[in-house]
């Protein structure tokens, strides 16, 4: 679906009255013409004064009418532009976890930026697209009425231009698309610039490497494409220029010699050739651009992410006094490089409300891939999940993924600290998170917003706890959590928090390396190859020095 099509089908009576107007703008610029071609030429020397005033107001209501519909069509398009960038947004947020890694954060981050700034760009050409085909169109109506035989010859000229216009602009629709592919892996190669900027800066080869073979001639590709593109839509401006000076010369030439017309009509029809000639310039020098809105439109399209939804909540609920989680046979696989599989075995694993339970395992075996699992962040390929016998499917999984908050080992910290619905949190809890974590100096706030970013890793992941723990969810996932902290206050964690958190009624999965402290657990379980086992805290000592060896 194309541009015009799609903003037509949700606007429908707006853009038809967007319509209307610019084609109003069309017949009174065509009642200029045809103004001075009725009365001023033909005034014979009378006095002209109230001709002159009859045209003057003719004037200002062209351009009052031609000023009024383009703004409010622009109007339209920018809030279907707004529509489009929230919804995408949304979508983005909607969507599964497994999405939005196979897409990737480069093209996620090109639709956000490009895409959505080209549809914008084309929206701010589409009044002088419209204006100037309904304008061409009327204008040629008029030159049948002045004369059939030279609007022929005029039509013939202006289908040439059209038709290789046409031509042309299908190779910078071509460009166009060349483009975007290379947009993608410059913003791939933007984000390796930042997150490897430490490595970068250490080893000047490999930075010199990455600039030269890498990154330069993607620019380059780039750079081609888009040079490629401007020169074509100047070839389809320069020749829609020359045509309709064609256009001209041929009509004068037929008058003067073949006398199809009077001198006098024919400069009435040469005036309105070129009268069309800004008009249709315009709406040919913005077709590329429609053409171009038309690529990010498809490029959004090939996100494959979920459906907009207006709601941000489900609709179903699960008991806030739930007892039990219970994987049953669970599965997940997805493939990993070199074209092999990764898969989770049959799961079975039933948590219990209030417990603490470690899952250890080597790099690889799993573990990351369960805590999503269980956090309904990832979708099981078979088996069931269920709360107290209640399966988790599509209709309830929001509400399921209500019960937990969570921090992982990729967290994104948020300035803003709330509460459970969404509300500011309490001060006095925080204050109390804040002493607890032994960032009550470090950090500074403003209410409910942190204010300084400039933290060590292990400091940035205590603010994530605090901020999980002031969600005041059932059930805290915690992912390597202990293994940026000190020594000191990985004890704290282990002998003070952790019990805290039990007190505090908190399920805790806690992925967890420190056999050291395996006796503060409810239960241990193990992940090796995506096989889950159950241990207690002397069998999962003996495990986790198997798996730090092997």
């Amino acid at each position: 679906m194309n541009i015009v099509s799609l903003i037509y089908r949700q606007y429908r009576r707006q853009f038809a009255a967007m319509l209307a107007l610019t084609l109003i703008s069309g017949l009174f610029g065509i009642g200029v013409l045809a103004f001075i071609n009725g009365r001023l030429l033909q005034s014979n020397g009378a006095p002209a004064g109230g001709l002159m005033l009859q045209f003057a107001a003719l004037l200002a209501a062209y351009l009052l009418i031609t000023t009024w519909s383009q703004i409010q069509l622009s109007r339209l398009g920018h809030r279907f532009v707004f529509e489009i960038r929230t919804q995408l947004l949304k979508r983005i947020m909607d969507s599964q976890a497994e999405q939005i890694q196979r897409t990737g954060k480069p093209k996620l981050l090109a639709s956000l930026s490009n895409d959505i700034r080209s549809i914008s760009m084309a929206f701010a050409r589409l009044p002088e697209f419209v204006q100037g085909v309904l304008f061409t169109l009327g204008c040629s109506l008029y030159l049948v009425y002045l004369s059939p035989k030279l609007f022929a010859v005029t039509a013939a000229v202006l289908l040439l231009m059209v038709l290789g216009s046409n031509y042309v602009v299908k190779r910078v629709f071509q460009s166009f698309r060349k483009m975007r592919t290379y947009e993608d892996e410059l913003y791939a190669h933007y984000e390796t610039s930042l997150d490897g900027h430490k490595e970068l800066a250490l080893n000047r080869h490999r930075a010199e490497r990455f600039y030269r073979d890498d990154f330069t001639p993607a620019a380059d590709r780039n750079r081609y494409w888009a040079v490629r593109a401007d020169s074509l839509h100047v070839l389809a401006i320069n020749w829609g220029n020359i045509s309709m000076l064609a256009a001209v010369g041929i009509i004068f030439y037929l008058s003067a010699y073949h006398h199809w017309v009077g001198i006098t009509d024919a400069a009435t029809i040469s005036m309105t050739v070129l009268f069309m000639r800004a008009p249709l310039s315009q709406a040919i020098g913005a077709f590329p651009m429609l053409m171009n809105s038309q690529v990010g439109l498809n490029a959004l399209n090939d996100l494959g992410l979920t459906e907009y939804r207006s709601g941000f909540h489900s609709d179903t609920a699960l008991p806030d006094d739930w007892q039990t989680i219970r994987l049953e046979n669970t599965t997940y696989a997805y493939p990993v490089q070199g074209g092999q599989k990764f898969a989770l075995q049959p799961v079975n694993l039933t948590l219990k409300r209030g417990e603490t339970v470690f899952l250890i395992g080597a790099n690889g075996s799993g573990k990351s891939t369960l805590s999503m699992l269980l956090a309904g962040l990832y979708l099981p390929d078979g088996g069931s999940i269920s709360v107290d016998g209640t399966a988790i499917t599509d209709a309830n999984r929001n509400a399921y993924r209500s019960l937990f908050a969570s921090v992982f080992t990729d967290f994104h910290l948020f300035d803003t600290l709330i509460g459970d619905l969404g509300a500011d949190a309490a001060e006095d809890m925080i204050a109390r998170w804040l002493d607890h974590l032994q960032l009550s100096e470090k950090v500074k706030r403003e209410k409910n917003r942190i204010l300084n970013s400039k933290l060590s890793q292990g400091q940035k992941k205590r603010l994530a706890l605090l901020a999980a723990a002031l969600e005041n969810r059932s059930m805290l996932i915690l992912d390597e959590w202990a293994a940026d902290q000190d020594p000191q206050f990985r004890r704290i964690f282990y002998e003070e928090l952790l019990p805290l958190l039990k007190q505090q009624g908190y399920t805790v999965f806690a992925i967890s390396h420190d056999d050291k402290y395996f006796h503060h657990a409810d239960r241990i379980i193990s992940m090796k190859h995506g096989v889950l086992s159950e241990y207690n805290a002397e069998e999962a000592v003996k495990v986790a020095d198997e798996h730090s060896r092997s």
